[in-house]
């Protein structure tokens, strides 16, 4: 494992560890390689489960440290998913529910965040979408439309979980007196 920015060092090596142990996947450790970085632009970390990696968005961990062990539970869990059940289970089924819950962390797909998915400079002035839920007011963005995205707290629940979608486009927003 290649040891990243200083500051995450050892709450990276404990979370490994920890997981590795309650997961029952000893081997962990010494075949994940983690790494930080800040190109990743509109999520908190990816997995390459085949590949055995993790990246982790340096920029969105150094505005929130306390997301650390959140974010590399649920990429470590795609990890230990494909240790465990090889390549054909799915990269957010019940396997992976399972291992994420057994280390205390809410299977989430996506992290939940009142912000926008931060925009390249280049790309500022294109339409973004908004996904809000009308029960629990629950907000995604996306630069595309998602029909398919719900609210995992009202699905928990029993509701049905759908968005409403709303296009919001920067250009259009000028007031020009």
């Amino acid at each position: 494992m290649s040891l990243p920015h200083g500051q995450f060092n050892q709450r990276i090596v404990a979370c490994l560890a920890e997981c590795a142990s309650l997961w029952g996947t000893p081997e962990l450790p010494s075949v994940v390689n983690i790494m930080l970085t800040r190109r990743l632009r509109s999520s908190l970390g990816r997995s390459r489960p085949a590949q055995k990696t993790v990246s982790l968005n340096l920029n969105a961990l150094e505005r929130d440290p306390s997301r650390l062990e959140e974010v590399l539970c649920h990429e470590l869990a795609h990890i230990a998913v494909h240790l465990r059940c090889g390549p054909s289970a799915k990269p957010h089924g019940q396997e992976w529910a399972d291992l994420v819950k057994m280390a205390g962390v809410a299977p989430r797909v996506r992290a939940l965040s009142t912000d926008p998915l931060p925009a390249r400079r280049t790309q500022a002035s294109r339409p973004f979408y908004e996904h809000r839920c009308p029960v629990c007011q629950t907000v995604r963005y996306a630069r595309r439309p998602v029909a398919s995205w719900r609210c995992a707290e009202c699905l928990d629940t029993g509701l049905s979980g759908e968005m409403v979608i709303t296009r919001h486009d920067p250009m259009e927003s000028t007031n020009c007196g």
